[in-house]
């Protein structure tokens, strides 16, 4: 068993971390969220000081951060990781961010010639999938490194894909969430038609989750979400709006013409900047619901 630093105990690093414990890990942690930090210190982990103690006191390192800003921080600050970091650290990065950060990092560990592995290791799944350990792990780095790793991440995670080089697993998530918030939106669309027509919304349900109109968004949101009107958060409306600009960020860099994509993206804005960010991000409906002719 190895010796894990976790830096990120939100709403899904809180219950990786403590899959972690279960699976035997000695798990050091270091948070702002004296809470989420107990509860894993309550699990069998061990409180540091700092990240200076964590990297020069870890086997592994595993990161899941707010955004790309975060990653920089944690990685490549004075007090970081990479600066403090004991020979043969690994670096398991977690966070959805642009794969550009990603190879960003790797760049600066390799420019500094120093024993640090990294992998870029973005997750799918949720929080359901997080609490379970039966997140879908994407994987960039060399495959010696993924081989070396697999014991770590399947104590997280169901199905881990090695994806290529470090990047392109980020990249591949940016693509499946721009994917889940476009089908969210013509989910919402075509309810609130459907509710303008007079259909109840469970024959509705009934009848298209089995049809060729289904998808996962539909047949996961609508009974959970959408039919109770329950848009307590599970993954935050900002969240996703920050994944939809990462896509648009990317494309626009890549100059790619992207008009729907483009579109989805003005509806999460505005619910964002209507101050609806920190409900699930279903709630997109009522932007919908309220916009009408």
């Amino acid at each position: 068993m190895r010796k894990i630093g976790f830096i990120g105990l939100g709403s899904m690093g809180l219950p990786m971390a403590l899959n972690l414990c279960r699976a035997g890990h000695e798990v050091l942690v270091c948070s702002s969220n004296r809470t989420s930090e107990q509860k894993v210190i309550d699990a069998g982990g061990t409180k540091v000081a700092d990240f200076k103690e964590m990297a020069s006191s870890s086997d592994v390192i595993i990161t899941i951060v707010p955004a790309d800003k975060e990653i920089v921080e944690v990685y490549l600050s004075e007090d970081g990781i990479i600066n403090n970091a004991k020979d043969g650290l690994i670096c398991i990065d977690m966070t959805t961010a642009k794969g550009s950060t990603k190879q960003m990092i790797a760049n600066e560990i390799d420019k500094k010639a120093i024993n640090i592995k990294f992998a870029d290791a973005p997750v799918s799944g949720g929080v359901p999938g997080a609490e379970a350990g039966t997140l879908t792990i994407m994987v960039g780095c060399d495959k010696d490194l993924f081989d070396n790793i697999t014991d770590v991440l399947s104590a997280m995670g169901k199905k881990l894909i090695h994806t290529g080089e470090v990047g392109s697993a980020s990249n591949i998530k940016m693509l499946n969430q721009m994917l889940g918030a476009a089908n969210t939106a013509i989910v919402c669309e075509v309810l609130n038609i459907s509710r303008k027509l007079g259909i109840d919304d469970n024959i509705m349900y009934d009848v298209i989750k089995d049809s060729s109109g289904s998808s996962f968004v539909f047949n996961s949101y609508m009974p959970t979400r959408h039919i109770p009107h329950d848009y307590t958060a599970s993954f935050k409306l900002a969240l996703m709006n920050k994944d939809v600009g990462i896509f648009k960020e990317t494309a626009d860099e890549l100059k790619g013409f992207t008009p729907i994509s483009n579109l989805v993206s003005q509806v999460y804005q505005a619910m964002v900047n209507r101050g609806h960010g920190e409900k699930d991000f279903n709630c997109i409906y009522e932007w919908f619901s309220e916009n009408q002719k």
